[in-house]
This record gives C-alpha cells, structure tokens and sequence, in this order.
C-alpha cells in the first residue's frame, strides 16, 4: 500500500490532475493531520512530476496559483521547483512566495543566503499561458524540526520586491484595445483630479453640483485619466467596499514604456504639488494583440503624510490644480535633467531626519533643482558652484527672494549653516529654534524654484509672502543674527 497526497481540488494550473507520493512518516503530526490524503493505485505514479512532493491543503484555498518554475540566485539554481504566490492584488503591500521543494532541494536550500529570483509559468486557460518573474525574494530559511532521531525541514516562504506577469493569449477573439492601467498612492493632487463614474455624476446632478473632468494627452499619443476604483477593505468576513483606491487609466496606448514614464512623472509632480508622496504600486498594460503585462512593486514602506494644518502646494481647487499638472508634465518631458527634479522633489518629502541633516539634504536638492532650471550640462569633474547657480537663476527668472533668509551671501547664510554642519560643527540646544527656522526657509525656496521651473506663479501657491507671514519662520531675521557659524 502507497500513500499519496492529492495535489489540490482545483487543478487548472497544471490542466491534468496529479498525485504525489509522500513518506508515510510524514502523514501525521504526533497524531494531527498535517495535509489531504488519499489511497490511490500505483500506476498514478506515471503522471506524478515530483513523487516526493507534499503540497498543504491551504495551499488550493488561500493562495494564488501553483506553478513550476526556476528558483536561483548567486549561490545555485533550482530548476524545478514548485512554489505559490500569495497577496498578489493590485493594492496588495506584501506579496509573498512559497516553496514546496523536494528533500533534496529542501537540504540544498536551508543555509543558502536570500535575495532569489524565480521565472516559470503555466496555462490559466487552454488558451492563455502566464509568464510569472519574481524578483528580489527574501526568504526565511526555513527550520528544523526534530523528534527522537526524525529530523524535518519545513517548507519555507518569503517575501517579494518586484513581480511581473505576462499572458500570451493563443485566442485572436480575446485581443482588447491598447491600454494601460496604473494603480497609484492616494494623494491630494489625485483627489481633486479624480474623474467620477457615472453614478458619481448622477449623484452631483441630483445635487447641482458642477460635474468636472480631466484628460491628459501623453507622449506616444494616448489619453490618461485619473480614476478612483473599488477596492476592498477591513479583511474578513465583514468586509466593505468603497472607493478608497486611485488609478491613471490610459486608452488607446501607442507604447507601454513610454506611457509608463509619463505616469511615473505624474506621481512625482502630484507629490510635490501634494506635499506628500505618492507611488506606481501596480501596473497593467496591454499591447492590443496577445499581450498582457502585469507588474508588482511589495514591500514599500508607508510614506509620512502631509502633516495636519499644512496647505498643499498648489490652490485647493480643479482648474488650478489642472492647470498646473498640465503646465509642469510638458516641461518635464521635455527637459535636459529631469531626473534632478525627482531628486529635488524627494528632498522635500516629509521624513523623520534631524535638523542638521534636513538641512544638508534640502540644499543638495536646491542644487540639483537650479541645474534643472538653467538646463546646464552636467559635468562631474568640474560641476558648478551653488553661488553662480543661484546668481543665475535669479539673474533668469528675477523672482524676488528678499522676504526669505538668504541663500548665500555674508553672516549666517543658509549654505554656510549647510557648510558648517557637513564639516562636523556642533550646534548646541540654543540653536535648535534658528536651525528649525533656517530648515523651513530652505523648504520654501526650494519649493519656489521648483514652481518657477515648471513654469508655475509661485505667488499663486502656498509658498507665496502673504501665505508664509501666517508662519513663525518667516520672521527669521533674529534668528540669523543669533546664530554663529
């Protein structure tokens, strides 16, 4: 008599029903049933692809599909090896992979050090195979579990960083139109600009309420939006359903790569005009032929948010709001140094730093933000100095500064604090208020050279002088005196 495991109830994955022999010894845990089992003949053993495979009976319940696939890093390959995803949805935080190795993969992988990468694929239909590639996986390294002189190893599990899916359909009925899907970080710029549906629109009819829509044309031709969708919440059998999610949607989309990016631009100028972080999470791209693509970014941290009482950037309304995306993604694409704009932006976003640091941080983005204004080359044997930029710029744009605590120049500048603090001065506790006030003129003068660069009146934001002198440190000029560097 054999014993076998049944592979799972739904067995599409593999599009064959498979049965697994198992060590009997393993059947039991000191008289608990670890997994399903069944009697059946021996001649299923012709049909069974890994005969020492014992696969958990929540493992057709709970999780994704299962698949065979290779699992490697710089330390070995396994090139067949069966696993499982988990949490694979498209808000989904923390997506996980779970290994069901054989003993010999099992023994071979328990000291072996993570990241992994893994690729293998299946038919989800007769006609449609998926092409699953995971990237930077962490795994537990599983644990030994001994009794008497048995020894077992348990089936481990890990997270992910990156996932992507592509479907090849075998099916020309089942083509759909070009299209792009980018689910994205609720943020206040996202929120204003978010197009209703049409039971929204009902509704604010009802109510006679204006009933707004907003269209951006991308670089390869095609439309985005900005949508809300249902998104499921409170886990458990008491589930609810809002829409508490938000997606650029693109339609008729020419080139999924370049569509992408632009997305990509759109959540880092939301963030900016937000004053707090927005993400690409999720992405879903077709090509109008036989393609799909589907890619996960797990495992981001949760961003601070934009602190209660602090207005955001742009004014709270949808022209404006309008106005100013449309304005700043065409100079986006179109300048010499966008990637200094990402990195000046960043600079801004609320993280937990000290003063000291924020400072040195917020003056390395007004650099980078200066070169991205002035579109000057770059050059890493001889790159400018923050002085003849900031000349430059004003010299450009003539905005007027003078209400803020000097950049450059004699006394207590802000990048003689930036200096003095890179070089290891001590600041006692009696300068804490004027770094704090130095640390905030830094913030707006950065916010307004980004403004001027996107080409954006920064007298209509929240950085404008009758939006500051409702903050203490606009009235810095003690504080600079106080100060000795």
């Amino acid at each position: 008599m054999k014993y076998f495991s049944a592979m799972a109830e739904d067995t599409k994955p593999f599009g064959t029903s498979r049965l697994y022999l198992i060590d009997p010894a393993i059947v039991c845990n000191f008289g608990k049933p670890l997994y399903r089992f069944m009697l059946a003949p021996e001649e299923a053993l012709v049909t069974a692809r890994r005969p020492d495979v014992a696969v958990p009976y929540e493992a057709s319940t709970r999780r994704g599909p299962i698949m065979w696939g290779g699992l490697r890093n710089d330390r070995g390959r396994y090139p067949e090896m069966l696993v499982q995803f988990s949490n694979v949805l498209p808000k989904s935080k923390k997506g996980k992979i779970y290994l069901y190795p054989t003993s010999e993969q099992a023994r071979r992988l328990f000291a072996v050090p993570s990241p992994f990468s893994f690729e293998g694929s299946f038919f989800r239909e007769a006609t449609v195979q998926e092409f699953w590639k995971a990237t930077g996986i962490w795994m537990n390294s599983g644990t030994e579990i001994r009794y008497k002189e048995a020894m077992f190893l348990t089936s481990p599990w890990g997270t992910i960083e990156n996932l992507t899916v592509t479907a090849k359909s075998l099916d020309p009925q089942r083509r759909s139109a070009a299209s792009g899907w980018y689910v994205v970080d609720a943020c206040f710029l996202f929120e204003i600009l978010a197009n209703h549906d049409a039971d929204e629109e009902a509704r604010a009819k009802e109510f006679g309420c204006p009933v707004r829509s907003f269209v951006l044309k991308l670089s390869d031709g095609s439309t985005a939006e900005i949508r809300k969708f249902l998104k499921s919440h409170n886990p458990g059998p008491l589930k609810e359903t809002t829409r508490r999610g938000f997606s650029i949607n693109v339609t008729n989309q020419q080139d999924a790569d370049s569509s992408k990016k632009d997305v990509e631009a759109l959540t880092i100028l939301a963030s900016f005009a937000s004053r707090e972080r927005t993400a690409l999470r999720h992405w879903l791209a077709c090509d109008g032929n036989d393609s799909t693509q589907r890619h996960w970014t797990f495992n981001i941290p949760e961003f601070e948010r934009r602190p209660r009482g602090l207005e955001p950037l742009v004014p709270r309304d949808h022209a404006e709001c309008a106005s100013f995306l449309t304005k700043a993604i065409n100079v986006y694409r179109s300048a010499l140094h966008s990637e200094l704009l990402d990195a000046a932006i960043y600079a801004l976003l609320p993280d937990k730093l000290t003063l000291e640091v924020k400072i040195v941080r917020l003056v390395s983005g007004i650099q980078s933000a200066l070169t991205f204004a002035l579109q000057q080359p770059r050059s890493a044997s001889n790159p400018p100095k923050i002085g003849q930029q900031y000349e430059s710029f004003l010299a450009k744009f003539s905005p007027d500064f003078s209400d803020l605590w000097p950049l450059t120049g004699k006394g207590a500048s802000l990048t003689r604090i930036r200096n003095a603090a890179v070089h290891g001065e001590v600041f006692g506790q009696s300068d804490w208020t004027a770094l704090s006030y130095a640390t905030e003129n830094l913030h707006w003068i950065l916010e307004r050279i980004i403004l001027i660069s996107l080409g954006w009146d920064f007298h209509k934001s929240a950085v404008s002088p009758a939006a500051l002198r409702l903050y203490t440190a606009y009235q810095w000029q003690a504080q600079q005196q106080s100060l000795k560097v």
